[in-house]
């Protein structure tokens, strides 16, 4: 472990931090600085952009603090956006399920101002300002002992990202072996096997003030414009999450609940397909196009769209673009499509106003009598419960350090740390929801933990309405900065699609 003091002008917030400070809390922030000073370190890429930290510069610089304590790590700049999300969740102690407003009700039951009413002041930039730099090597085997009984898996898995960053923040602890902060990583160093690690030794008198201040005090995430963004084309699917079998909303409109491999695209089932779907059929959002590569084997023309289609979980702009305007050419052409399969697409859409522009124009593409069958992971399912259901998790589930975002009901962020995604897990009424504002029929149920829409009846559209989704859909960014830049080709194949000039509305 290495921390520096170094100036307050040497350091720069990062501008993707997706916490949104309020008053209230950066008060407290202050408070604990003054009662408390520093019992972690901040810590910064080596050129100076803080990673974990933002709030506690801001308030020391408000003090007049000259230096705050800093550790030092090397992060390519690709990670940084995840790594910095990954320190918004690491350095406090709570639940797998804790969402931040969970822990804002805690910290005002804590009542942290009378805790901080009986502790003097701490001269800023004077020794007792920096507790953090009198951080100490202890031995592993006796704290880990004397606070197994607060280990979770969750945490443990956090403290393990952070130390493969080689992150050796030192956690914080009574001279009795009360860990106030930092059980995670002290699990994660225990399950290594290592032998000591670094301390910063707190008298119990501030133990239940520091304790609400380090595992509390946190600020709201906030992703917008940028940061948004990110969660956008984050969210595409990776290149092993390949199908070698027809997914749910394929199936669903021959077999309900027939086990998805057991399926075979025979001239049976096949014939029974086609009488429900038909033979010219549109895949949005069609992933690495495994499903329409089988259905064309099987005779039926597939019309593609995938905005973000992954190479080596990559996202390509040109391949997208190539994809986009294949669609656009076949709505340009008139093509009537029998029916349209959104398979699993809303999962990975992470804000209510994107799902909303997806299905304006998908209802813009159906006659009265197309068939839209679209599935969503629901509440039910096995991804949900390893977040809800907290520390009964598989070690596979748990690895992944999957947390909810308060930013909406059902909404969880996982792959922190090397592609962080935004995944939206729906009640089957919510689904129904969001399609019956777009037709007039729509048919929900739940299957294998999945929620399924089958519609029909598309519902009338005002041009305005259609023309700002167009612009959306076909501008959307990508991780270069650049945008898809289709805006106009679609409004005028849309313009030609539904009869009437999309470009002016």
């Amino acid at each position: 472990m290495s921390i520096e003091l170094m100036p307050v002008s040497a350091l720069r917030p990062a501008f993707y931090n997706p916490r949104e400070a309020d008053a209230e809390r950066l008060e407290l922030v202050r408070l604990s600085l003054r009662k408390l000073g520093f019992l972690l370190p901040l810590v910064a890429t080596m050129d100076g952009e803080i990673l974990s930290g933002h709030q506690r510069h801001q308030e020391a610089v408000g003090m007049g603090a000259a230096r705050v304590p800093v550790m030092r790590v090397d992060v390519p700049e690709t990670l940084r956006r995840g790594i910095n999300i990954l320190f918004n969740r690491a350095t406090n102690d709570i639940a797998l399920q804790d969402t931040e407003r969970d822990m804002d009700k805690a910290l005002s039951g804590a009542d942290v101002r009378a805790l901080a009413d009986s502790l003097p002041d701490i001269p800023v930039d004077s020794p007792a300002f920096y507790p953090c730099m009198a951080a100490e090597m202890r031995d592993v085997v006796p704290l880990a002992r004397h606070n197994v009984f607060r280990f979770v898996r969750h945490a443990a898995n956090v403290g393990r990202m952070l130390a493969r960053l080689h992150v050796d923040l030192p956690i914080v602890a009574t001279p009795d072996n009360d860990v106030i902060n930092g059980v995670g990583r002290l699990e994660a160093a225990a399950r290594k096997g290592r032998k000591q690690i670094a301390v910063v030794t707190l008298d119990k008198g501030k133990a239940a003030l520091a304790a609400a201040m380090l595992n509390l005090l946190s600020m709201d995430f906030r992703f917008t414009g940028e940061n948004a963004d990110f969660l956008r084309y984050g969210a595409f699917r990776r290149a092993w999450l390949r199908r070698t079998f027809l997914g749910t909303a394929f199936v669903l409109p021959v077999y309900r609940h027939k086990r998805l491999s057991d399926v075979r695209l025979d001239e049976k089932f096949m014939a029974r397909w086609k009488a429900v779907c038909g033979e010219n059929v549109l895949d949005f959002g069609c992933g690495q196009g495994d499903e329409a590569r089988m259905l064309r084997e099987a005779g039926i023309r597939v019309t593609e769209f995938e905005p973000y289609p992954a190479e080596r979980n990559t996202v390509s702009r040109e391949k997208g673009r190539l994809s986009a305007l294949g669609f656009l050419a076949a709505v340009r052409a008139g093509t009537q499509f029998s029916a349209i399969f959104v398979s699993s697409v809303f999962n990975s859409v992470p804000f209510p106003e994107d799902r909303e522009h997806i299905l304006r124009i998908v209802a813009a593409l159906c006659g009265p009598e197309t068939l839209v069958c679209a599935t969503a992971r629901g509440t039910k399912s096995d991804p949900w419960s390893w977040v809800t259901e907290g520390e009964a998790l598989s070690e596979r589930a748990s690895r992944g350090c999957n947390f909810p975002l308060g930013m909406e009901k059902g909404v969880v962020l996982g792959d922190v740390a090397t592609a962080p995604k935004a995944q939206k897990f729906y009640e089957e009424g919510e689904f129904r929801d969001l399609f019956a504002r777009h037709f007039g029929t729509v048919e929900t149920g739940l299957t294998h933990g999945m929620v399924t829409a089958r519609c029909r009846k598309p519902l009338h559209f005002h041009p305005h309405d259609l023309a700002a989704s167009l612009r959306f859909e076909f501008n959307l960014p990508y991780p270069d900065g650049q945008r898809m830049g289709l805006v106009k080709q679609a409004l005028d194949a849309f313009s030609m699609r539904v009869g009437l000039s999309l470009e002016d509305v």
